[in-house]
């Protein structure tokens, strides 16, 4: 089957008509002409596009199918700046970004960073460890020093977070100031309005993700009741205006049986989200709540089923802890920070220790910082990929690290997470009851140990290959011959990277 035959196969596995598929990719087409002339002098940008395009097709058209009805959905200037923010300045332009001469550090340029603007917020959600806190909101010469700092050293891609963004009085200017970032903005939708919702349109390059707990029930019972319709009716205004926006959910102990069903993500898509994040509920914070964490069971519950949805639903898929392997391991600290109101550096959003704040440091120096590199250095935890995080599957790497390096909780009270006994027996536990169940998955059929690990964008990769600057240390600790080499600098390193410019 030919290639555009393929594509139009996969547009009608989206559900799409063929009106909408023809529209689909036309739009690709006229913009595939601006992508390849912003190669930034890469004469094998295009061969390189089309082999990503075929194997995608091969191994998991659906995902083209994603992005035929993302073409399909999005209005003219929410479309055009997704073009230009994401698939030109993080796709076309990755070399000269990985190159940066800025960040010439012995280690990839972090992609993208976390900004707290504000911890005030319009609700009280059960187990939120925010609103426990003052309503601190970052000043505004601060937020813009940390924006262009993160710009200068590649990053393009700005999630933000809260407290509730879109209190922030003036979320809206910082927007359009940095209209060639992209921002991703958790929210709970409740401000989002027919009048907010037509001037992100306007603006184009803001992916709002809100926040629902499952269904009316379970969304009210934890965030207020009424706050699912009001969720429902930010959908429905985002929509309508042609808003690239998804939705965000933290799986807990009571609602991750219910997100996990088919039901549930076809009345997402139903209602026009693109993307979904998930979120495991970590217990961090002032009086974390252990209780609410989702079993080792329920979390490989939702792995195997997104799994299995990115081969049957048209639709993107980011699991925060379950998704380790698309990346080889923690983000933290190397792939990005986490920037509170007070300018607090932490490495993670839920890792929430610094030594270091932006009023006093760059962002560059920062990611020098014996803390941070500390950190890289033990990444990842374990080869295998999905227990890829410090806080819940290897806890004694956060507790040693932070007292090593006298890292300060970044809130009141958010040490608990290293010293409350209650706490960390709690970890520790689900620690090794997850490691019993992750083990043999790691070594099945969905990713024989690394071999054959699907990645957004990419397809299908040898995880010890492709990432072999992180996982060499693996087979050289058990005195293997791999194909995972070992890396000693910066220059073998990105060189490594430059072959997968979407995915680091």
């Amino acid at each position: 089957m030919r290639t555009l035959e393929k594509i139009m196969e996969a547009g009608r596995m989206a559900g799409l008509t063929q009106e909408e598929i023809n529209g689909a990719i036309a739009r690709v087409a006229g913009s595939a002409g601006e992508i390849k002339g912003n190669g930034s002098g890469d004469s094998q940008l295009s061969g390189r596009v089309e082999a990503y395009l075929e194997k995608l097709l091969n191994d998991n058209p659906m995902f083209i199918g994603w992005a035929l009805r993302t073409a399909s959905s999005l209005g003219e200037t929410p479309w055009k700046k997704f073009v230009e923010n994401l698939i030109i300045s993080v796709v076309a332009k990755r070399k000269e970004i990985v190159f940066n001469p800025l960040f010439d550090e012995g280690f990839l340029p972090p992609f993208t960073m976390v900004l707290n603007p504000t911890m005030a917020c319009n609700l009280r959600c059960k187990g939120c460890w925010a609103y426990k806190y003052n309503r601190e909101t970052m000043d505004h010469d601060l937020l813009r020093r940390a924006l262009s700092e993160g710009r200068d050293l590649g990053m393009r891609f700005i999630t933000l977070t809260g407290g509730e963004p879109f209190i922030y009085k003036r979320i809206m200017e910082i927007f359009e100031e940095f209209n060639d970032l992209t921002f991703l903005t958790y929210t709970n939708g409740t401000l989002i309005d027919e009048k907010a919702a037509a001037r992100l349109a306007e603006l184009g390059n803001v992916f709002p993700a809100i926040s629902i707990e499952g269904y009316r029930e379970l969304t009210d019972d934890r965030r207020g009741e009424g706050v699912f319709d009001k969720t429902m009716r930010a959908m429905d205004n985002l929509r309508e205006h042609g808003v690239m926006f998804g939705v965000s959910i933290t799986p807990t102990l009571q609602n991750s049986d219910t997100i996990c069903t088919d039901d549930f993500l076809d009345m997402c898509i139903g209602k026009g989200a693109l993307f979904a994040w998930m979120f495991n509920y970590i217990p961090i914070g002032r009086d974390p709540d252990v209780t609410m964490m989702p079993t080792p069971e329920q979390r490989d519950k939702l792995r195997g089923k997104i799994v299995e949805w990115r081969k049957t639903k048209p639709f993107f898929f980011g699991d925060f802890w379950n998704d380790g392997p698309c990346i080889a391991g923690c983000m933290a600290a190397s792939r990005y920070c986490f920037i509170s109101p007070d300018g607090m550096v932490q490495p993670c959003t839920f890792a929430q220790f610094a030594t270091h704040n932006i009023k006093d440091h760059s962002l560059a120096e920062i990611f020098r910082s014996p803390f941070f590199k500390a950190i890289r250095k033990a990444q990842p935890y374990s080869q295998n990929l999905l227990r890829c995080c410090m806080i819940i599957d290897h806890p004694e790497v956060l507790r040693s690290l932070a007292k090593e390096h006298g890292a300060v909780a970044t809130y009141d009270g958010g040490e608990s997470v290293i010293e409350d006994p209650v706490v960390t027996a709690h970890l520790d536990r689900y620690s090794q009851a997850y490691k019993k169940v992750s083990d043999p998955v790691w070594e099945g059929p969905d990713y024989e140990s690394g071999r054959k690990v699907f990645v957004p964008f990419l397809g299908y990769l040898d995880v010890n290959e492709f990432f072999s600057d992180r996982m060499g240390k693996f087979f050289e600790e058990e005195g293997k011959d791999s194909k995972a080499a070992k890396v000693d600098g910066p220059e073998q390193k990105r060189h490594g990277h430059d072959r997968a410019p979407v995915s680091r």
